[in-house]
């Protein structure tokens, strides 16, 4: 039995050797990922310490990412990689598994990012500022969809728009899941004085993306803010809808 055991770990040793050798930039090219949309300038180093530069995400720059093997993975023949990216108004890190020959798993997601500088969002919603917040996320990907989800969203967006005119409102707050394949997000904010907010968002890897923003309210204040950053209102109500037809790539508010 010791013996097998010292097999084993003289194996998983020479792999581990062997992996740490590998360059970053041929393992990248291994992966799908230019079919998720995930593109960048240029890479240095190996899996098992290395860092990819310039990284966009359809048309969301993301910034550098640092990529180490956990060589704890190795035991269970599912490789992990530590992630860790900043950036163009965003930060985050992550652990990526490659599950199966297409299935990918992303565990312990924390991302922080500035809604000023998120692309895929029109100049007035970019220019109310504040920022959007994922905490305890996780996803799972089979052949390009997403087949599980969860994780907390905020975002301050909301209040700090509210605060311009002297008004109270709740931050915006939802998760994160799936739908049919693709990621799916709702966000709800409301005030003292029963104003009303509700965000929901769908997201495909393949690229399509919408966003869709209603509004409820009677403050005259407020109904000006929502028609200077583009809302329609209609039956009474305030709303906003963006697809991939019209951002020309895929984002989150």
């Amino acid at each position: 039995m010791m013996r097998f055991v010292l097999i084993l770990i003289a194996v998983l040793a020479l792999a581990g050797f062997a992996l740490s050798q590998v360059p970053l930039g041929f393992a990248l090219s291994r992966l799908p990922l230019n079919a998720m949309g995930v593109q960048w300038t240029q890479s240095e180093g190996t899996v098992w310490d290395g860092r990819v530069m310039g990284v966009y995400f359809r048309n969301q720059p993301v910034g550098d990412v640092d990529v180490a093997l956990a060589p704890m993975s190795l035991l269970s023949f599912k490789p992990a990689l530590d992630v860790q990216w900043g950036g163009a108004g965003g930060r985050g890190a992550a652990t990526l598994v490659l599950a199966g020959e297409s299935t990918y798993r992303a565990e312990d997601v924390r991302l922080e990012q500035k809604v000023s500088a998120l692309e895929s969002l029109s100049p007035d919603l970019r220019a109310i500022r504040g920022t959007f917040r994922l905490s305890g996320g996780s996803a799972r990907i089979d052949d390009f969809r997403c087949t599980s989800a969860s994780g907390e969203i905020r975002s301050d967006t909301l209040s700090l728009a509210a605060r311009q005119f002297g008004r109270s409102f709740s931050d915006l707050t939802g998760t994160l899941a799936c739908e049919d394949g693709a990621f799916r997000f709702v966000m709800q904010g409301a005030g003292p004085d029963g104003d009303t907010v509700s965000v929901n968002g769908r997201a495909h890897l393949q690229g399509e993306a919408e966003i869709s923003v209603e509004a409820d309210t009677s403050d005259s204040d407020i109904e000006t803010l929502l028609a200077n950053a583009g809302f329609a209102r209609e039956d009474g109500r305030w709303s906003y809808e963006r697809s991939s037809s019209q951002t020309a790539g895929a984002g989150a508010p």
